[in-house]
């Protein structure tokens, strides 16, 4: 009786999936394009006014965007960048507005380098 019962249940699911157009397959997963919600990291950068994480807060305290975002920082925080903290992504940091000009990435926390200091006039999330 069991053989039996499981064999019209079996059945009644391969019927079942072809009433509504479904396989007995695992479902491919969605893609972006078809209206998949995907998750954007925040990224955040604390930006220092001196050297070994340590001086003035640069405006705005943090820097935040997601990948491939580009920040020009405000005028009272313009080229004054010395350290720098990220969280959530790496940095590049650019000379000139709209994240134009001369460029450093950073991957990790650090002080800039000797010839990047004070300079930092944007930045994009990485």
């Amino acid at each position: 009786m069991k053989m039996s019962c499981m064999k019209v249940l079996g059945s009644l699911l391969v019927l079942s999936l072809a009433a509504c157009g479904g396989t007995e397959a695992e479902p491919e997963p969605l893609t972006p394009e078809e209206g998949e919600v995907s998750a954007m990291a925040t990224c955040y950068a604390y930006l220092l006014d001196g050297a070994n994480f340590s001086g003035a807060q640069l405006a705005p305290w943090p820097v935040t965007g997601g990948v491939g975002s580009c920040i020009n920082l405000p005028a009272v925080s313009d080229n004054r960048t010395s350290s720098f903290r990220l969280a959530g992504c790496a940095a590049a940091f650019f000379d000139g507005p709209g994240c134009t000009g001369a460029s450093f990435v950073a991957p990790t926390s650090a002080n800039m380098p000797v010839g990047f200091d004070n300079l930092t006039t944007s930045l994009r999330f990485q």
